[in-house]
């Protein structure tokens, strides 16, 4: 128990008691973003990693209970990051057998970003792709009680056509391997979920739904030229990135010109949106399909406003204080989406950001589900903080604060498949719990004002958690 964590609790043990231990949260106001109602004057009781109660007014007695007071504080569901690569590392080019290749080396990054990430209250992550065996040891070391860090649901390798080999992060399709053999190998090896990538044709993208979906594995998809339209249509159950890009999104007129005229990389994460006209068929047919066919969008925005405003670092590097070293130290080196702007690039992208909330909203309003992802471990998102900073910009394109407290906890825990056992403050539930200083729905910014946080009943001091140095892997 830390000192600070330890000021506010009272341990109350009749002698002889023989009952289990009860920890009991008591004077917090208890927000419930399922059913949007505020309860305060509340307490929690949590035995062995559980909630057993909530209640209102006076904690009941009980013996062998651990009081603690949270008077004045706020109380709500553990958030959930649905794209978070905890296991990935800097990148970097090497040259092997004289060919060049991306490594994603995994240095003393992991227990940073895990400690990082309950520090801020993100007690639950989707990890969208990382190399298999790295995801397995951080799982061992999270079960084995060497590490705290978030439960974690991962995808293996990213499967894709990616003209140079990235390793630890992607497997390509050869002459001798293909999706198919990709999706079984990694259902067999234990992935949660299957990511399949942009390069992949749109034979290849149904190949591997299918696969995926014969083993019972869910699908994510980070997209190009295969529309999310048609996506939706094939049985893909989560797109990531609000940058749906491909040509065929766009009225027919402006299809040759873009097609033509765009550029290579991370241009196209702007020059589409310049293209695009809303109230034309084509995206009104792809939101009404991605409503009808449920397909969560993991919209990440704030893993692209780094790159749109890539030349105004009070926006850049608001957040690297809270990033490993090592990371930092590879962005800045030149791994960046914005790698190669002109002045002309910025401003272009800044002039289409507008655009780019406008269908965050209307997707939602739509009913297209939808969930909170920052893509930790891409250019200048840093653990935990980042997740604040995406929903603020979900508020910021018109979604209801309510609406988007959902995305974050009850939502996340649906696309996971866990609504059961978390997401929720009710009896019954796991204890992952944030307790806030300040009102979130007064103001989002209060999500960084972390009191203290419940991972499965453990008791954690976010100051503590991030001043720990990381230890060895």
């Amino acid at each position: 128990m830390t000192i600070a964590l330890a000021a506010a609790t009272l341990i109350l043990t009749p002698s002889g008691a023989q009952s289990p231990v009860r920890d009991l949260y008591y004077g917090v106001t208890i927000i419930d973003p399922a059913t949007e109602t505020v309860q305060p004057d509340s307490y929690i009781a949590v035995e062995a990693g559980q909630i057993v109660e909530v209640g209102r007014g006076q904690p009941p007695a009980a013996p062998n209970v651990r009081l603690h007071d949270y008077r004045g504080h706020f109380a709500m569901p553990g958030l959930i990051d649905t794209h978070a690569h905890v296991t990935l590392g800097p990148m970097r080019i090497e040259t092997e057998d004289g060919l060049k290749m991306v490594a994603a080396h995994r240095p003393d990054v992991v227990t940073h970003n895990a400690r990082h990430l309950l520090a801020f209250g993100v007690t639950t992550i989707r990890n969208p792709g990382g190399d298999m065996a790295a995801n397995q040891a951080y799982d061992t070391r999270i079960a084995a009680g060497l590490l705290d860090g978030p439960e974690a649901f991962h995808a293996g390798e990213v499967i894709d056509r990616s003209p140079i080999p990235i390793e630890g992060l992607v497997s390509r399709p050869g002459p001798d391997l293909s999706v198919s053999d990709i999706v079984r190998r990694q259902s067999t090896a234990g992935a949660d979920f299957i990511k399949l990538y942009t390069n992949l044709s749109e034979e290849e993208l149904k190949q591997g739904i299918d696969t995926a979906h014969a083993a019972n594995r869910k699908t994510i998809a980070h997209l190009s030229d295969v529309s999310w339209t048609r996506a939706a249509e094939i049985g893909i159950d989560s797109i990531v990135h609000m940058m749906p890009i491909s040509p065929d999104l766009l009225p027919e007129d402006r299809r040759m010109k873009y097609r033509k005229e765009r550029r290579e990389g991370f241009f196209q994460s702007f020059e589409w949106y310049e293209a695009a006209d809303f109230d034309a068929e084509p995206v009104r047919e792809m939101i009404e399909t991605l409503a009808r066919e449920k397909v969560f969008i993991d919209a990440t925005l704030v893993a692209f406003q780094p790159a749109f405003w890539g030349d105004r670092p009070e926006i850049r590097d608001r957040d690297l204080a809270f990033v490993h070293p090592d990371m930092a130290a590879n962005w800045q080196a030149g791994f960046r989406f914005d790698l190669g702007w002109k002045e002309q690039d910025y401003r272009r992208a800044q002039a289409v950001w507008p655009k780019v909330l406008s269908l965050t909203r209307w997707l939602h309003e739509a009913g297209v589900p939808m969930t909170i992802g920052t893509d930790l471990a891409n250019p200048f998102i840093a653990p935990g903080i980042s997740l604040s900073r995406e929903m603020e910009l979900h508020l910021e394109a018109g979604i209801p604060a309510w609406a988007v407290l959902r995305m974050a906890t009850v939502d996340g825990a649906r696309l996971l498949g866990i609504e059961g056992r978390t997401g929720r403050i009710k009896p019954g539930h796991e204890a992952d719990i944030l307790i806030l200083k300040a009102d979130p729905l007064a103001d989002f910014a209060n999500l960084r004002q972390v009191r203290a946080v419940l991972n499965n009943g453990k008791l954690l001091c976010p100051a503590e958690l991030r001043q720990a140095r990381a230890e060895p892997q």
